[in-house]
């Protein structure tokens, strides 16, 4: 199995990219499939009314309206589409990109194991949360039961005005789509399928992340080193997540990723 796999972008972030590269002037790669052959060019300007990349370039190098495959990189991120060459009234080399944008990501890039490595951190505010359009209030809805009380020991109060709980857990793994987490029963009912928190923060060892909405798409049975203490692994999913804070994102996690490979490297190295 390969080692890459491509994300198709929604059509807002696929613009914004595309904006990007025009705003860069930075370079396109261009090649016929199945051929070795590469030819790199750097981009004039993106038209967005017209869907079209203008290059810094009058060469007829391919044939005009033939399927060609494109690549360009941003920000440490490769994408790929396909493109059709064409000429501008002035004569320039235009790339009529129509097509659905991918990013390239790595199967070992992007998902960080976090433990035992790393303390990085994602803190809750249970004060609210929504499941559809429905807000639920967390503290009433189970404050009338022992169980919560008990739980209540377990978080701290970010601002006694409002009486909100936060609750801060170590993050098991981390990527620019999502995190798990593992929890202990007393946590577990704050993490049904579907429920959706607003601004978590994921706590990185020099800065602070807010991600403004993560949904919960699962929660199961976790066996840990301990079969009578009963704990659940949680998936969540950063959805709508801002190009800006995918970008902060990825950037963190490939920077803590090289460190990783770069100690490994040490470790052999002084053997």
């Amino acid at each position: 199995m390969s080692d890459t796999y491509f994300s198709k972008l929604d059509p807002k972030e696929r613009l914004s990219r595309l904006i990007q590269l025009g705003q860069s002037k930075g370079n396109v790669t261009l090649w016929v499939k199945g051929e070795k052959e590469r030819f790199k060019f750097s981009v004039l300007e993106f038209d967005k009314e017209s869907g079209e990349i203008i290059l810094n370039s009058k060469l007829d190098t391919f044939l005009y309206h033939t399927n060609l495959l494109c690549s360009f990189e941003l920000r440490g991120m490769k994408f790929f589409f396909q493109v059709k060459p064409t000429k501008s009234d002035l004569g320039y080399s235009v790339l009529e990109a129509t097509e659905d944008l991918y990013k390239a990501e790595k199967r070992k890039s992007y998902r960080l194991l976090t433990y035992p490595i790393y303390n990085i951190y994602a803190e809750f505010d249970l004060g609210e949360s929504y499941e559809g359009g429905k807000v639920i209030d967390l503290k009433s809805r189970t404050s009338q039961t022992a169980l919560f009380k008990n739980f209540l020991k377990l978080v701290e109060n970010r601002d006694d005005e409002r009486q909100h709980q936060n609750i801060k857990y170590r993050i098991q793994d981390l990527s620019t789509s999502g995190m798990s987490l593992h929890i202990g029963e007393l946590e577990s009912q704050f993490f049904a399928k579907g429920l959706v928190y607003k601004n978590i923060q994921i706590q990185f060892p020099d800065e602070v992340v807010t991600i403004p909405e993560v949904k919960v798409i699962y929660i199961v049975d976790y066996v840990g080193g301990d079969k009578n203490l009963l704990k659940f692994k949680v998936g969540l999913n950063f959805t709508n997540l801002p190009t800006s804070l995918d970008d902060l994102l990825g950037g963190k996690i490939n920077q803590l990723l090289r460190e990783v490979d770069f100690n490994s490297d040490f470790e052999k190295f002084t053997k």
